[in-house]
């Protein structure tokens, strides 16, 4: 990882921002990668999130609609918790939408 913290945090005291796409290019391929990936992820659980608030459901709310504990679903928006697609689908049904899964 070649992050570099200092040009960071430097920019953030002095209330600058960096170029975003200059500062990724200067990363190497492989963590490129890997922050991709991770962006992924961090996607997914943004949409369940985003999905539940529009319902105006808190997670006790959604964890009740689910049947399971509060903790299930607060591991699960934390990115603690890997999920099956089957509790995506019961995810769906419980904030009564309809789960798509796409290829692109």
């Amino acid at each position: 990882m070649n992050i570099d913290i200092k040009k960071i945090r430097k920019a953030e005291k002095e209330g600058r921002l960096l170029d975003w796409d200059k500062l990724f290019a200067s990363y190497s391929k492989e963590y490129q990668q890997k922050v991709k990936e991770e962006a992924k992820f961090l996607m997914a659980k943004m949409e369940i999130i985003r999905v539940r608030r529009e319902k105006k459901l808190s997670q006790a709310d959604l964890a009740k609609k689910m049947n399971v504990k509060r903790e299930f679903v607060n591991r699960i928006e934390s990115g603690n918790q890997n999920v099956t697609l089957r509790t995506l689908i019961r995810i769906a049904s419980a904030v009564g939408k309809e789960f798509k899964l796409k290829f692109e």
